[in-house]
C-alpha cells in the first residue's frame, strides 16, 4: 500500500520479487485489498481505489509494456546532454524518461512539457528547470490542450525533442487516436532540431485516427526487441536510425 501510495500503481511482478513470493500469493493479496476496498485490480497489477475512471485508464495505459517503456526511457536518457532544452510529450513512455531524469538528473536541462505528469515528476528537481506549455486540462491523457499550449510551443528553442505515439507506419507516419494531442506533437516536433521517437512494439504496423508527422522527422527510432524484424528493416530503408533495446540487458 505504501508503494502504491508513493506511485499510483504496482505490477504483480515487480511485487512478487520485491518480497519473494510467487506471482499467485501477490495476486490473492491484492484480491483481498480489493475486497478491503483499498485498491482497484487491473491485468497484471493493480492502482489506487481513490483514482477516477479517467485516472485508471491512464496508469492502465502506463502499466502495458512497462518494462519496454523503462528501457526505452534508459536508452533516451543516454541522448540528453547538459545544459540542453528537451521536450517531453504526455506519453506514458515519455513519463518514463521524466522518471529517469528525476532519480539521475542530468545538469541545467530545461524540460518543455505539456504532460501534467512529466510537471508533477521534475517540479523539485534541482539542476531540471520545467516550463508548462499552459492550455486546458485534458483528463484523459493527463496533459494540457488548446492553441495555447500549441502557440507556447513555438516560442521555445527545443534542442531536442522525445516523444511517443498511438501507432506508426511507413505509409502513414506518426499518428495519434485524438486529433489535439496529434496537434500539440506537430508543434512539438516542428520546433525541435531533433526528434526521437520511443515506440515499443505495440506501436507498429497501424495508424490511428490523426497524423502527426512523417515518420522520416525521426533521426532516432528507439525500440525493443519484441519489434519484428521485418519492421525494423522497413524503417532503416527509409533512413531512419532504429536503435533497438532489450528489457533486461540495456541496448545494441
Amino acid at each position: 500500500m505504501e508503494m502504491l501510495d508513493e506511485g499510483g500503481s504496482v505490477r504483480v511482478n515487480h511485487l512478487a520479487g520485491i518480497f519473494q513470493v510467487t506471482e499467485e500469493t501477490i495476486r490473492r493479496d491484492l484480491e483481498q485489498l480489493e475486497k478491503d476496498g483499498n485498491l482497484t485490480r487491473t491485468h497484471g497489477g493493480a492502482v489506487k481505489s481513490t483514482l477516477d475512471q479517467q485516472e485508471i485508464a491512464f496508469y492502465i495505459r502506463n502499466m502495458r509494456n512497462r518494462e519496454e517503456k523503462q528501457a526505452i526511457g534508459k536508452k533516451a536518457l543516454e541522448f540528453i546532454e547538459h545544459g540542453e532544452v528537451i521536450a517531453l510529450d504526455a506519453s506514458t513512455t515519455a513519463l518514463q524518461v521524466a522518471s529517469l531524469l528525476r532519480e539521475k538528473p542530468i545538469k541545467d536541462v530545461v524540460i518543455i512539457t505539456h504532460a501534467l505528469k512529466v510537471i508533477m515528476t521534475l517540479a523539485d528537481v534541482p539542476d531540471i528547470t520545467v516550463i508548462s506549455t499552459g492550455g486546458v486540462p485534458q483528463q484523459r491523457t493527463m496533459s494540457f490542450v488548446s492553441p495555447l499550449a500549441e502557440n507556447s510551443l513555438s516560442t521555445y528553442n527545443i534542442k531536442k525533442a522525445f516523444i511517443s505515439c498511438k501507432g506508426i507506419t511507413v505509409e502513414e507516419g506518426i499518428t495519434e487516436s485524438i486529433d489535439v494531442q496529434a496537434k500539440i506533437k506537430e508543434e512539438i516536433v516542428k520546433g525541435a532540431k531533433q526528434v526521437f521517437l520511443l515506440a515499443d512494439h505495440d506501436k507498429f504496423g497501424w495508424a490511428a485516427l490523426a497524423t502527426v508527422a512523417p515518420i522520416t522527422v525521426a533521426q532516432k527510432l528507439i525500440t525493443d526487441n519484441e519489434t519484428s524484424v521485418s519492421e525494423i528493416k522497413r524503417y532503416r530503408s527509409e533512413g531512419i536510425n532504429v536503435v533497438i533495446v532489450h528489457r533486461r540487458q540495456g541496448g545494441r
